[in-house]
């Protein structure tokens, strides 16, 4: 059914919109694209992946392919556009060899995106991952596309710059993933072969998310600083004080200069040497903060400690694994459960439901918790880790069913402290996925933003023209809509509305965005090559905001 809905309207839609004329070629257009998402569809289907996995496949991500192959950028292009070469001109050699290399790395990524899917079926952790897989297949289809309808291998090399940067990333991320099959390990060997081949044969260099890199880099900044006031403050009466704040302000110094670093365009080699440097004073340090017992050291440390990841993550850095910070997280846990018990009187404990299975709930949480800092202790190996970590959430699930409509600040904000340790257990461990309500709300907010962006570049765009005033009218309103939908979705992630509620807004917003997205597709106004950014940016956020539901 999706199939055949596919073929009679984003085919069509995507054929006319590229100029493709000619009965034959539209064919073997129709042909091309319908080829790339069945392929999807029936990956999926032959795995027996659930329906929230087919959902993300076969509903947003056919917008996700059908925007890729609209809005590949690239010099002149105005001039040529995919689809449309100039007949008679010889391709470059250098294209030619493009050629060959982004077609076997269009195929070793449907292979990758096949074997995930497949292990997801016993790997959970895998799942969240599948959205960046299909993602990176649509990229890879649509350079594909594009490098046979142009003459000059220039025309591609934008694009392949951003295939690049987004392999990279998630190959780091796949090898970081516990577990993970040989076959896949041998594809994602592929895919990085075929990436190296692409970048010599273009001359492209490893590229690097500067923007995001930036982003990051200036946090670290503005974290150390203020772990230097934290530590002035809660160690003031501490021998240490002195000591700390001065290891912390030549961290600090560091980080500035590698901020400094990533603005002035250092190649990739400079900035690793210059992150290291950061490092070198970092780490030892973090280890003497993690004796102090400190509720706001510890989370100024945690926001560092994040960053990091993703530093490692965006400079393609093995990372080992921290177990201090593993104890320290673990500590953190139990002591936030003493202050919960530190706050409920008895008048309050009988009043909670289910109040005789506290104690009982309680225990086994904390006994869960010792057992994960023993093993962390004990130096026991990766696979043994995650192991113990898979009874936490469950376990702390148990027991804070019993405070969740208690209206006390210090007990709730004690089960925000918990669940936010309990997901950055997460990432030094190598466990992806989850429901981040953090990241959800992140993610919710950047989508009401691009939402607003997004009407009024339609207004912009269509304004005086009379020609296109009906569908205008049409456009804003699924607009409006759509706008409407996003900023209900934040809301309900900013006020903890239970899962199964913040489904129903998703769903919402996806078929809100499915009904303009096809609008857009269908006016054929002129000048519209600046709202596909837009389109694939949103397209993005809605499809990882799925995948933290799988």
């Amino acid at each position: 059914m999706v199939a055949t809905e596919l073929s009679e309207g984003v085919l069509s839609r995507f054929v006319s919109r590229n100029g493709v004329s000619d009965p034959r070629r539209r064919r073997s257009f129709a042909l091309a694209l319908a080829a790339v998402v069945a392929t999807l569809l029936l990956r999926v289907d032959s795995t027996s992946a659930d329906d929230k996995t087919k959902k993300i496949v076969g509903g947003i991500l056919k917008i996700l392919v059908e925007s890729q192959m609209r809005g590949q950028g690239g010099p002149n292009q105005q001039q040529l556009r995919p689809g449309a070469p100039r007949p008679g001109v010889r391709a470059t050699p250098e294209l030619g060899r493009a050629r060959v290399s982004v077609q076997s790395f269009r195929q070793e990524s449907i292979t990758l995106s096949t074997l995930l899917q497949k292990e997801s079926t016993t790997n959970a952790g895998l799942r969240s991952l599948i959205a960046d897989a299909v993602q990176l297949q649509a990229r890879a289809d649509a350079i594909s596309q594009r490098s046979r309808a142009v003459p000059n291998h220039r025309f591609i090399v934008q694009d392949v710059q951003r295939l690049d940067s987004d392999w990279r990333r998630f190959s780091y991320r796949l090898q970081q993933v516990p577990n993970l099959s040989q076959p896949c390990r041998t594809c994602i060997g592929q895919l990085d072969r075929f990436d190296v081949e692409l970048c010599d044969v273009l001359s492209i260099e490893p590229q690097i998310d500067r923007r995001t890199l930036q982003r990051q880099s200036e946090g670290l900044v503005v974290y150390l600083h203020g772990l230097s006031d934290d530590i002035a403050y809660e160690l003031r009466r501490s021998s240490s004080r002195n000591a700390l704040m001065l290891k912390t302000s030549q961290a600090h110094q560091a980080a500035v200069g590698f901020s400094d670093s990533v603005s002035a365009g250092r190649p990739y080699l400079a900035l690793v040497a210059d992150y290291k440097g950061f490092l070198r004073k970092w780490n030892p340090l973090v280890r003497e903060l993690c004796s102090f017992e400190s509720r706001f050291i510890e989370r100024t440390v945690l926001r560092i400690q994040n960053v990091d990841q993703s530093m490692h993550e965006l400079l393609w850095l093995p990372r080992g694994l921290d177990r201090e910070l593993l104890i320290q997280l673990t500590r953190g846990i139990t002591t936030e459960v003493d202050r919960i018990f530190d706050s409920v009187s008895l008048s309050l404990l009988i009043q909670l439901p289910g109040y005789e299975d506290v104690p009982s709930s309680a225990s086994d949480f904390h006994g869960i918790c010792q057992h994960f800092s023993d093993c962390v202790e004990q130096e026991n190996d990766i696979d043994e880790l995650v192991d113990a970590y898979d009874y936490l959430p469950s376990a702390w699930v148990s027991f804070s069913r019993h405070f969740r409509k208690v209206q006390h600040d210090g007990i709730r904000h004690s089960l925000t402290e918990i669940e936010a340790r309990l997901v950055a257990l997460r990432e030094p461990l190598g466990i992806p996925g989850g429901f981040d309500a953090n990241n959800a709300r992140q993610r919710a907010g950047a989508i009401e933003r691009l939402a607003d962006h997004l009407h009024v570049d339609i207004e912009s765009w269509l304004r005086g023209a009379s020609k296109f005033a009906g569908e205008r009218k049409e456009m804003l309103e699924h607009c409006s809509h759509f706008r409407t939908a996003s900023r209900q979705l934040h809301a309900a992630l900013v006020h903890d509305t239970p899962e199964e509620v913040l489904r129903g807004h998703c769903a919402t917003i996806y078929s809100e965005w499915e009904l303009l997205h096809r609008h857009i597709a269908d006016c054929d106004a002129p000048d519209r090559d600046h709202i596909y950014e837009l389109l694939i940016q949103i397209s993005v956020e809605l499809v990882e905001l799925e995948a933290m539901f799988l």
